[in-house]
């Protein structure tokens, strides 16, 4: 060996003579970690709580409040929560502390490589430390209170016992694999995807091993490869079957996946489908297999040549202690349910036991779901053990006392919550099987590989193929010198085993690597921070190949033959070759014109040509001159690539981590909190300080089913607030709120609510990630042949080959200059401004939104509002108001009175006298009540004292085909004839009035469908119906903004109304009630106002309509489908009008004065819950349609 090479690398050389051990390669490490701390801790509490984050950090809190905590899988494993409530009590519980650990456990991700440099080298160690530390993903979900950032940790830390122990054989290994595997359990579910990654490597390892050495039974060898060969087809069949037998909605473009909601998600013990499947069937074949393939591996190789091997050790140590959490299949393949674990017995125990009825006990037990999986549990758990004992006693048990110690504390709380043991055990792997059923995200196959590996983890990606032209040459690198003490034998005394099984950490990380890849996009649960687990081994993989190749790098060449020069004109060249690429590709070529833009991509173009030309000239010359080594010129421009993509990925990682955190543009990120939720807790926090004093003022925030509002992150935010009020529906006790945070799907509906006394706030809460990579192709007649158009050309023609699937989208992101340079855009800098552009034009729509991808505007996201009492916020002059008498919300508010209904009937359902969302009720003059049934398509009469009589009508829809007279779609309104022989009905979506006998014989129909015509009888959506003293029937055609008079035979009288607010216009016209003169008055609905109108006969028969007068009404805010209003009038004239999401009646005098109110959103006797029809009886008595409690409800007026 020469002196040079007896010398000490660069990195191994100390800072200085006098300080031996503090070398440069320890000053580089240390400066990294320097660096990794910054980044995890600088800034940790800015970024808006997303929501899955806040569940964490707020169930973590009740935990530290000393509440609790019960495992639930849908939030995964327990350690998380403990460690954050760790968190708490020493520091405090805010946003910062709550990302603490994750930090920590990102930061100790980038140290234990450190241990690492036996298997990456020198070189490889610093630079995957590197590549850890500016990874966007490691970085922005090293500051995610999700358990990404813990599963890395110990993923690092399984990989590097994994190599430790099949060189040494030490036991210490043993035990961190153990400890890294359990911590992992009590992390995530990912761990059975690691263990399984684990199992399969060590497997591999081990069958290959145990194959290549001689059996002295040749006939036993064979049979062993003969049953293990049927054992893999059997488990690849069970495998295939399963994927394809998985079905799933896949999501498109303008869809997203909601987050999970706590007490909404799949339960651990909910029913699953139960009974043996083909797959499962297959599979414990395939067990069967493999255990008589185990059994002539002990008799052909021998027991103790087996304990010999390494990865037999693993393989026994992983296998015991995972078989129990897979104990959900074995019960699934006796036909029971996993999930069951109800345990209800008509017999005690103890009576069974006094009265011997132990039989009748024992066929009672043995149907309980609890019962079941105890048994089989406990069945499993001996197994495990005895394996285990097996194999060796001593090691053993001392690795399943740290197994199933810590399994058990943090999963039982330290056994505060026995039955979390279970769920642990059991529930885990059976709510995640249920959720990659379900298909979570439901995102294309290629998210990963095509979207988020490209957009972030670029480098590494192309690392992993730098590392498979070093990994895959036969001769593999050699390890770094062994310890001084040399190798350890293995757990216990056992046959001479060699000092070192070689050096498998290429091997092993290629495989963790693709394994990654694949079992993350087989999986049906796509997300991004899932991302996180597929660039770990990459990293990992790239540092070791760059390490390679700086290992194999000349320097002495380098530092005399002018490589620093050398190296800037590489750099000069690739940068100038990505630039001349961009000018030819991008969106404005060169040469195109004489305009200053065309001009100056001339001149960037002309500039690009000469960088490239010069630095080539210049690379050319030294390396003639020089006598450069080509390989050594090759990799230093490999090297010099990876440096321009380390650049491009730290500033990716910087805006992901630091400037875009809150920003739907980043694509790292879904269901993510928005900036506007720590904007509305700036105003919360100032406005309680300045009003209520700290955080006592009054905040009601919106819960609402099915997604629970704006719960979350809110109720983390709001934890400190003690005078809360969470709402489901909107109601006026929300008015002593000073502040109120609602959900988009309440915007209507809260309008009522807040009327004039607050000023609104808009703000975007949660964001998704712009999913236009959905539909890069989809199905077309093979026959058909492709048009001129088609995109697919040039070098994408190859695509015009798929005859039965169009390509478009795929081509079009290729071919179509704006859109790839708008798609470039994207990459770059997270630019969506030319992108929009040019889907617009593509579009050629004039009103595509191109809002929708700026960041006010952005779509798909979730949107609420706050509403600031205008009374308080007038103590608050930075809202721009001064001191002011308060704005009263409802001017009607001192006029309600509390009004019992005397009688009320009626029930949600199908059954005679039940009912379904009914709108519309009529009075007969014998005082029976016809009802609009409208979710029934039905009409239902009651008697006067509400015994049902009669119903008729089934749906059908017009639009898919003729029907018939007693076919009815959602009827509206219903009206009755002055002699009551005659019942007239708003056939509301078939866009038509069926007229009947007062016993439902349908005598006659007319109108069609037609939307924003003049023809009398196109009707769209017509809603209330009244006739007049004469019979002539009124209806409100209210998606034509106008009121048609017909006679009662269906002959046109004439109309009044057009879309305005002028008198006699109208915007979304509804109610229609006529008093004692014959007046007409129309609920004016989205005008907020009543128009009276007074009528006259013509000497032709038809009817002209004079507007007679007009009052506003303080309500019907909104534009939602319930919101529509209905009228009566008394014999007093006397107007009264449902104010439907507020559940109450308003009285007006015929000339708008308010009389007084009654109701409120409820299901009491006085409450309505919502108003969907009035009616006024003969002796003055009110019936109101509650159409929320499926119910009617009349009130006697004092």
């Amino acid at each position: 060996m020469s002196e040079d090479r007896k010398k000490l690398s660069w990195l191994e050389r100390p800072l200085s003579a006098s300080i031996p051990w503090l070398t440069n390669e320890l000053v580089l490490f240390g400066l990294i970690v320097l660096l990794a701390i910054v980044s995890r801790l600088y800034n940790l509490g800015a970024r808006v709580m997303s929501h899955d984050e806040s569940l964490h950090t707020y169930f973590s809190w009740l935990l530290y409040q000393g509440g609790g905590y019960q495992h639930n899988p849908m939030m995964h494993g327990p350690l998380q929560f403990h460690l954050l409530a760790l968190t708490y009590f020493l520091f405090g519980a805010t946003d910062f502390t709550a990302r603490l650990p994750h930090a920590i456990a990102s930061i100790l991700t980038v140290v234990m490589l450190w241990k690492w440099r036996r298997y990456l080298g020198r070189p490889g160690t610093i630079i995957a430390a590197a590549l850890v530390l500016i990874s966007p993903y490691l970085l922005y979900y090293g500051r995610y209170a999700r358990n990404e950032a813990f599963v890395g940790l110990f993923g690092v830390l399984t990989l590097y016992a994994i190599l430790r122990y099949l060189e040494t054989g030490k036991a210490k290994y043993l035990y961190l694999l153990t400890l890294a595997t359990v911590l992992h359990f009590t992390s995530k579910e990912t761990a059975f995807i690691y263990t399984a990654q684990a199992l399969l490597f060590l497997v591999i390892y081990f069958i290959g091993r145990v194959t290549r050495k001689p059996w002295d039974n040749t006939g036993l060898f064979a049979a062993f490869i003969i049953v293990l060969s049927v054992s893999l087809l059997l488990l690849g069949a069970a495998g295939g079957l399963a994927l394809l037998g998985r079905e799933s909605e896949a999501l498109n473009a303008a869809q997203t996946a909601a987050p999970p909601i706590p007490g909404q998600a799949v339960s651990p013990f909910a029913p699953v489908q139960t009974g043996p499947s083909l797959p499962v069937l297959l599979a414990a074949g395939a067990a069967l297999a493999l255990a008589a393939a185990g059994i002539l591996l002990i008799i052909g190789y021998g027991w103790k040549a087996l304990r010999s091997e390494r990865s037999f050790d693993m393989l026994m140590l992983l296998g015991t202690f995972v078989l129990p959490q897979l104990v959900a299949f074995p019960i699934k393949a006796l036909g029971w349910n996993p999930l069951d674990y109800t345990f209800q017995t008509t017999i005690p125990l103890w009576t069974a036991i006094k009265t011997g009825l132990f039989k009748e006990y024992f066929a009672e037990f043995i149907q309980q779901g609890m019962a079941r999986t105890g048994i089989v549990l406990a069945l499993v758990l001996i197994l495990s053990a005895a394996l285990g004992l097996w194999w060796n006693k001593k090691q053993w048990l001392l690795n399943a006392a740290i197994w199933y110690v810590l399994f058990t504390l943090f999963y039982t709380t330290f056994f505060t919550n026995g039955d979390g043991f279970f769920t642990g055990m059991v529930g885990s792997l059976g709510y995640w099987l249920e959720q990659q059923g379900v298909n979570r995200g439901s995102q294309p196959w290629y998210y990963y590989l095509l979207i988020q590996v490209p957009i972030y983890e670029f480098l590494p990606a192309l690392g992993l193929w730098l590392a498979l032209t070093f990994g895959l040459r036969r001769k593999s690198p050699a390890p770094l010198p062994a310890p001084a003490d040399g190798p350890a034998p293995g757990p216990d005394p056992q046959p001479a085993a060699p000092e070192s099984e070689g050096n498998h950490t290429f091997i092993l990380l290629f495989w963790w690597t693709l394994s990654s890849a694949l079992a993350f996009t087989i999986a049906g649960e796509k997300m991004p921070w899932l991302t996180y687990h597929i660039t770990l081994p990459m990293l990992l993989i790239t540092g070791w190949a760059l390490g390679q190749l700086v290992k194999r790098m000349d320097w002495e060449e380098f530092r005399q033959k002018r490589g620093a020069l050398l190296t800037g004109l590489v750099v000069i060249f690739l940068t100038g070759l990505g630039a001349l690429l961009y000018n030819l590709l991008g969106s404005n070529p060169p040469f195109q014109g004489k305009e200053l833009a065309h001009l100056s991509a001339t001149t960037s173009f002309l500039f690009s040509v000469l960088a490239v030309a010069g630095s080539l000239a210049g690379i050319t010359f030294i390396f003639l001159d020089r006598q450069w080594h080509w390989k050594n010129v090759l990799r230093l421009a490999t090297l010099g690539l990876f440096a321009l993509l380390a650049v491009l990925t730290a500033r990716a990682a910087i805006r992901a981590a630091y400037i875009h955190a809150d920003d739907g543009t980043e694509y790292l990120v879904y269901a993510h909190g928005a900036r506007g939720i720590k904007d509305v807790m700036t105003q919360v926090e100032e406005i309680s300080r300045r009003t209520a004093g700290e955080t006592n003022i009054i905040v009601a925030y919106d819960v609402s089913a099915p997604d629970t509002g704006v719960s979350w992150p809110f109720t983390w935010y709001l934890r400190g607030y003690p005078n809360t009020r969470p709402f489901d529906q909107p109601t006026r006790s929300l008015r002593e709120a000073s502040i109120i945070i609602v959900d988009q799907k309440n915007f209507d509906k809260i309008l009522p609510v807040v009327g004039d006394a607050y000023y609104r706030f808009d703000y975007l809460r949660m964001v998704w990630p712009n999913q236009d990579y959905f539909s890069l192709s989809y199905s077309r007649d093979p026959e058909i042949p492709f048009a001129d158009t088609y995109p697919c050309t040039g070098i994408m023609g190859i695509f015009r080959l798929g005859k039965s699937t169009d390509f478009s989208p795929l081509c079009q992101a290729v071919t179509n200059r704006e859109l790839r340079a708008g798609i470039f855009d994207i990459w770059l800098n997270r630019d969506f401004t030319r992108y929009a552009q040019a889907k617009q034009v593509q579009s050629n729509n004039a009103f595509f939104n191109t809002e929708a991808y700026t960041l006010a505007g952005w779509e798909p996201s979730d949107k609420m509002r706050l509403y600031i009492r205008k009374d308080v916020a007038a103590q608050i002059w930075n809202y721009g108001v001064g001191p002011s008498s308060a704005v009263q919300a409802d001017p009607y508010e001192q006029g309600m009175t509390t009004l019992e209904a005397d009688l009320v009937f009626g029930a949600f359902g199908q059954a005679d006298g039940q009912l379904s969302d009914p709108h519309g009720i009529a009075i007969a003059p014998d005082g029976s009540i016809y009802v609009a049934d409208t979710n029934n398509s039905r009409i239902v009469h009651f008697s006067a004292d509400g015994a049902f009589l009669n119903a008729w009508g089934t749906f059908a829809d017009a639009t898919l085909g003729p029907v018939s007279l007693t076919s009815l779609n959602q009827p509206w309104g219903v009206a009755v004839s002055p002699d009551g022989q005659w019942v007239y009905v708003t056939d509301t979506w078939n866009h038509r009035v069926i007229k009947y006998t007062s016993g439902g014989a349908p005598s006659r129909t007319w109108g069609f469908s037609q939307y924003g015509g003049q023809d009398p009888f196109g009707l769209w959506g017509p809603r209330a119906i009244a006739v007049d003293a004469s019979g002539n029937v009124f209806v409100a055609d209210t998606g034509n903004k106008r009121i048609v008079a017909y006679d009662p035979d269906g002959n046109y009288l004439g109309q009044i109304g057009s879309e305005g607010m002028e008198p006699g216009q109208f915007s979304e016209p509804v109610g229609l009630a006529f008093d004692g003169q014959g007046n007409l008055f129309v609920a004016d609905t989205w005008n907020q106002r009543i128009q009276s109108f007074v009528l006259f006969a013509n000497p032709d028969g038809t009817l002209t309509f004079a507007s007679l007068a007009q009052w506003d009404i303080t309500g019907w805010y909104g534009q939602s489908l319930e919101s529509k209003p209905y009228l009566a009038v008394d014999s007093l004239g006397h107007v009264f009008v449902t104010d439907p999401e507020l559940g109450r009646v308003l009285e007006f005098t015929s000339t708008g004065g308010f009389v007084r109110g009654w109701g409120g959103t409820g299901f009491g006797s006085g409450q309505i819950g919502l108003a969907s029809g009035i009616a006024v009886d003969s002796q003055g008595r009110v019936w109101v349609c509650d159409a929320l409690n499926a119910r009617l409800m009349r009130f006697t007026l004092p």
